[in-house]
């Protein structure tokens, strides 16, 4: 795991963590190096969007990005599986498919909230620990081909921000036409 500072209860904090992109999404998973009562390492894992503020002129990107919890129960089943195959990918020495990024674009990342999840520390030890620093090393993708696909996200952000703009200005001609 690689370490980034991010925000997290207004506070920055260095974590240790890997962020990956995986069904369209981006995906934080860091520690603190936080051990429980049973000998388990605490995972966190956050969706990354961007942040956006309403402003009478319609939703706004603030320049940060923001980690929340996972809601759906399905999404969440895929982030785990994702974790399962990093440790299984490790475990038999095989390359990953999972698309790691550079976490150098998480230095604005404000935490909201996170979903937890635990790992034997052995397990975490031999596998998940160092999976992406051997991983990423081999990589031939560039900075620059993550920061196009960063883009290409913000991008399609862009667009659903014009679309919501777009119905929430229908929805107010409804009102007005029915007199709400």
């Amino acid at each position: 795991m690689n370490s980034v500072e991010i925000i997290v209860n207004n506070n920055k904090t260095t974590v240790n963590g890997l962020y990956y992109v995986s069904h369209n999404n981006y995906y934080f998973i860091y520690t603190t190096d936080e051990i429980d009562a049973n000998g388990f390492v605490v995972l966190y894992v956050v969706k990354v969007l961007q942040e956006v503020i309403n402003t009478e002129a319609g939703p706004k990107p603030t320049g940060y990005l923001i980690g929340t919890t996972i809601v759906n129960d399905e999404e969440y089943d895929l982030v785990k599986q994702d974790i399962a195959n990093i440790i299984e990918d490790k475990q038999q020495k095989k390359e990953t498919a999972v698309m790691y990024l550079n976490m150098s674009m998480l230095t604005n990342l404000k935490i909201k909230d996170a979903k937890i999840f635990r790992l034997k520390k052995s397990v975490f030890d031999k596998t998940f620990k160092d999976s992406v620093i051997s991983t990423f090393n081999k990589e031939n993708t560039s900075l620059d081909d993550y920061k196009t696909k960063y883009e290409n996200l913000l991008m399609k952000n862009e667009e659903l921000e014009r679309n919501l703009e777009k119905l929430n200005n229908q929805i107010n001609q409804i009102k007005n036409i029915i007199g709400e």
